[in-house]
């Protein structure tokens, strides 16, 4: 059979986690969707729309990461996976296929195009006139908007299973395409905090100068603004760009603020990169159908 859309394996991938206690990997959910699909040697061939993941591998990876936001699923560690209580409950309450939009709704708390508690949304679709609160033009708005939420979503969680390397590469990319100049990769031992240079000019005589960090939850603080500070002082260097994956602290963003001399840092967090990847296609590729779809990482 052809490989199910990416919805599909939602439902399937958090039955297989609740068949046994303990922990799953990828590598064994992956085997059980084959199993459970009747997947053939062709299916298995089948790669996603860019043609750069093979497609039950993308779409498996994609369910366990939509799944652990709803809080169905939980990960010990990376590419670990376990059914949590809320994740026990949903099976014995709920039957059929598990939509993207209910986990990212699940997440959310409630409908925000209806405002029904979650639990009253399940089989509904976004298209459904049960409410006639809103207009049209309102459902529209709100559908695009929770497309975009969980496009975001999945783009910074393939970010954050990307190498350190890669991650430098993607963010001079990024910075590239917004227009900030030709840029190279400078990371590694002895880069004293600067991981890439961006040249404003052909001269190169105004630079850019970029610290990038993937990181899965850890906060940055202050003490990494100043320590990226000093690294600009050290180069006379007056623009620097701090990217992470995660989040930085309000003393963070406060020591940014207000660095001494004529320096200026420019902090991006996870969510703001995400959406920069979006405005502009930078960094990967999506695959799925109608019911699914994803967005992963390559670089």
């Amino acid at each position: 059979m052809p490989v199910p859309e990416a919805y599909k394996f939602n439902r399937p991938v958090l039955e297989i986690c609740d068949e046994a206690e303990g922990i799953w990997d990828y590598s064994q959910i992956w085997v059980q969707l084959i199993e459970r699909f009747g997947l053939t040697e062709a299916d298995l061939r089948e790669m996603t729309r860019g043609g750069k993941e093979v497609q039950v591998k993308s779409c498996s990876y994609l369910a366990t990461s939509r799944l652990k936001k709803a809080g169905l699923l939980e990960s010990p560690k990376r590419g670990q996976f376990r059914i949590t209580r809320q994740g026990r409950e949903f099976l014995a309450n709920n039957s059929g296929d598990i939509r993207n939009v209910d986990l990212t709704l699940m997440k959310e708390g409630a409908d925000p195009i209806g405002g029904y508690p979650y639990g009253e949304l399940l089989g509904r679709e976004l298209s459904d006139g049960a409410d006639e609160r809103i207009t049209p033009e309102e459902r529209i708005e709100n559908s695009y908007r929770l497309h975009r939420s969980q496009l975001a979503d999945d783009i910074l969680e393939s970010v954050k299973g990307i190498s350190p390397a890669s991650f430098e590469r993607l963010v001079v990319a990024l910075l590239s395409k917004m227009g900030y100049g030709d840029g190279e990769v400078v990371g590694g031992s002895g880069d004293q905090g600067i991981d890439g240079i961006l040249n404003q000019d052909l001269l190169g005589l105004e630079k850019v100068y970029v610290q990038a960090k993937r990181l899965d939850a850890a906060q940055v603080g202050d003490r990494e603004i100043r320590n990226f500070s000093g690294s600009l002082t050290v180069r006379g260097a007056n623009k620097g760009v701090f990217i992470i994956t995660s989040n930085f602290s309000s003393k963070a963003r406060e020591t940014a603020a207000s660095v001494s001399g004529n320096q200026f840092i420019r902090l991006i967090d996870g969510k703001e990169l995400a959406t920069l990847m979006i405005q502009h296609g930078v960094g990967g590729g999506g695959g799925g159908g109608g019911g699914g779809g994803g967005y992963r990482v390559y670089l």
